[in-house]
């Protein structure tokens, strides 16, 4: 995993390369401050997105920060974490090539804070009917990808895909089914997952990209606050805001696990032929 996951980092634009590293030093933040001896309570009230910690002692900072941070506590948590930002730099790269870099990090923003409403709102509203619910948080680039991937589904679709090799379904289902069968495999509904589905179905429906600064007024703000510059110890390519990279209707089939193409990464969340367990 850490070796195709370097792979893909190197692909990365800039403005992905910056998601990744925040989230790499946010999540590792907590334990080196424990390390060394220092409370980390104010990071975990920075971060920690759930109904406690944001609706009742009114820390709002998570509804924004809590996609760069997953509290790590052991060795599962440290995997959970690189499979997550495996998936989200699969995806992300392609909405930055599309938006540019400067708009990419404003709809990162925008859809950080808007699928974390919608997880605190679809909590508060199931509480009843599911105690303990509260107690869940929403943690991690994950949202991230879902709405990507969401959006992608929504771009065409009557593509047919595939869930876990054997059932087939539209694209507009395929989110959704995602969602279903994480809720299955963890004993309990996935809200996360869940909200950025939502979220990324309003976001497309209402069209509210269109809230996003032109690229017009991107481009200069790339060249009155340098931003090209300042972040280019990243690496990566910085895209100018002028010069978008639409996304093919080719590479949307291969979202879908059609007409493949050996030479470009076509990674399918649960598209695999799946095997039996007797197997």
């Amino acid at each position: 995993m850490g070796l195709a996951l370097a792979s893909q980092f190197e692909q990365c634009p800039t403005g992905t390369r910056l998601l990744a590293s925040l989230y790499g030093i946010c999540s590792g933040s907590p334990v080196l401050l424990s390390a060394m001896g220092l409370p980390d309570g104010a990071i975990l009230k920075l971060f920690w997105c759930s109904t406690e910690n944001v609706l009742s002692r009114r820390n709002f900072a998570p509804i924004l920060l809590s996609t760069l941070f997953r509290p790590l506590q052991n060795g599962q948590d440290a995997l959970m974490a690189l499979t997550e930002l495996q998936v989200a730099v699969s995806f992300l790269p392609a909405r930055e090539r599309e938006l540019g870099s400067f708009r990419f990090l404003c709809w990162l923003m925008a859809n950080s804070a808007g699928t974390n409403m919608m997880f605190l709102l679809l909590v508060k509203l199931s509480r009843r009917f599911l105690p303990g619910c509260e107690f869940r948080s929403s943690q991690g680039p994950w949202n991230l990808a879902m709405v990507c991937l969401t959006l992608q589904a929504l771009e065409y679709p009557d593509l047919r895909a595939n869930l876990m090799g054997f059932i087939e379904m539209s694209q507009k289902w395929y989110p959704f089914a995602i969602g279903l069968m994480l809720s299955l495999l963890n004993g309990s509904v996935q809200w996360e997952t869940f909200a950025a589905v939502i979220f990324a179905s309003l976001w497309r429906k209402l069209g509210l990209e269109r809230y996003l600064p032109s690229r017009s007024t991107a481009g200069k703000l790339e060249d009155q606050l340098h931003l090209p510059g300042l972040l280019s110890l990243l690496g990566g390519q910085w895209l100018p805001a002028t010069r978008p990279q639409r996304p093919t209707r080719r590479s949307q089939e291969r979202l879908a696990g059609a007409d493949p193409d050996p030479g470009a990464s076509n990674f399918q969340l649960f598209g695999g032929q799946g095997h039996r367990l007797t197997d």
